[in-house]
């Protein structure tokens, strides 16, 4: 009898949108506002996409993220490669929908751990100068302001609805309370607000329901979210050479080997997996490992589970640089009214909980290449 590893299957983005993967997202660029980054192999192996990394919270910049991580950088570095990675760890098995799509990353998260609103208006004002030398077509936020102020005052607002204007696509997070108000940028009108799905890491449409995320009407009179977007069970890369990386290397080596060799292994592995040291039955030991690998959502040695709206957001991020990358004349409002009109409802479930429905990548790309317009109801692509 074989048995059964403990690291558990996860479905690629593309393969649970059952995605069209010909735009690749090619030319476009795509800012993430997000806690901090690191160079990661998924986006900047075999050649680097990273355009220039912004420091927000002081004001500085430079060519590439920092190489060494800590704890500020997970974050923005499993969002950036959601939106844009190209799975250069998992041999191209947890790519993005848009793996050549180059990327602008902005650090938000002082050192205390904050990430305040005048942090994020100086992300978004950075963007505004410099977003055409970048050619940066997508913004991705998942952050939020410390206010819950849905008028088109607020300071964080007020620069979506300008970059907007300029021709960005703003994509924001809605949040990850449905107890919680929508806030900044999530309530901007012309932010495209994705909230979460949760497809139960499954094809079958009729297993999906939906993640617990922020929603409602905004002061304004406009529901958000606007669209839905998985938000759960996602594969995101672990930060190289951290404690949590070699713990899941070691593990998964250990989840490998039969039980003749596990107990010599774990020996040999114990200063990285901190399984306990008093356990000398390989059932026992076996037992041990599962747990560990399930307690920590690891996935494979360089890859665990993530979930959140966080993460639900890049992936539109990533559709909307597929879009643009097949028809660069298309403008932020075109890029929301056809993934909103393509979007399909998740049966049993309020529209105020999830707009349009569920993202339907493939329909969205194929009303682009068919160029027939844009129209309330989509046209027929399949001639």
């Amino acid at each position: 009898m074989v048995r059964p590893p403990a690291v558990q299957h996860v479905l690629s983005i593309p393969a649970r949108l059952d995605a069209s993967v010909t735009a690749t997202g090619a030319g476009i660029g795509i800012a993430m506002i997000d806690s901090d980054f690191i160079v990661h192999p998924d986006i900047v192996q075999p050649s680097s996409r990273i355009r220039r990394y912004v420091d927000a919270t002081t004001g500085t910049e430079s060519a590439m993220p920092p190489s060494e991580p800590s704890a500020r950088h997970w974050h923005g570095t499993m969002t950036a490669c959601t939106a844009a990675g190209n799975g250069y760890l998992s041999n191209g098995m947890y790519t993005s929908l848009a793996p050549e799509a180059h990327l602008v990353l902005i650090r938000t998260m002082h050192e205390n751990g904050r990430i305040p609103t005048e942090t994020i208006v100086r992300a978004l004002d950075w963007l505004k100068d410099h977003a055409r030398e970048y050619q940066v077509r997508v913004v991705n936020i998942s952050v939020y302001a410390d206010e819950i102020d849905q008028s088109t005052a607020h300071p964080v607002t007020q620069r979506v609805e300008q970059l907007t204007a300029m021709g960005i696509v703003v994509v924001a997070a809605a949040g990850n309370n449905s107890s919680a108000a929508i806030r900044p940028p999530a309530s901007a009108p012309s932010a495209i607000t994705v909230g979460g799905l949760d497809d139960n890491n499954s094809l079958f449409v009729d297993e999906a329901r939906l993640y617990d995320s922020t929603f409602g009407i905004t002061a304004l009179g406009i529901q958000k979210p606007d669209v839905i977007a998985p938000a759960i069970w996602l594969a995101a890369p672990l930060l190289p050479d951290t404690p949590e990386q070699r713990q899941a290397a070691a593990l998964c080596a250990l989840d490998a080997v039969d039980d003749a060799m596990l107990t010599s292994c774990a020996t040999a592995l114990a200063e990285h997996t901190s399984l306990p040291n008093d356990i000398g039955d390989a059932a026992d030991l076996r037992e041990a490992v599962t747990k560990a690998i399930r307690a920590s959502s690891i996935v494979s040695p360089h890859y665990k589970m993530v979930d959140g709206t966080s993460f639900a957001a890049p992936i539109v991020a990533s559709i909307a640089a597929q879009l643009l990358s097949i028809d660069p004349s298309l403008s932020p409002v075109d890029v929301k009214h056809i993934l909103m009109s393509t979007a399909r409802p998740l049966s049993g479930h309020a529209h105020t909980r999830q707009g349009s429905g569920v993202v339907q990548q493939t329909e969205a790309v194929d009303i682009v290449v068919a160029g027939c317009g844009l129209p309330a109801v989509p046209c027929d692509v399949a001639s």
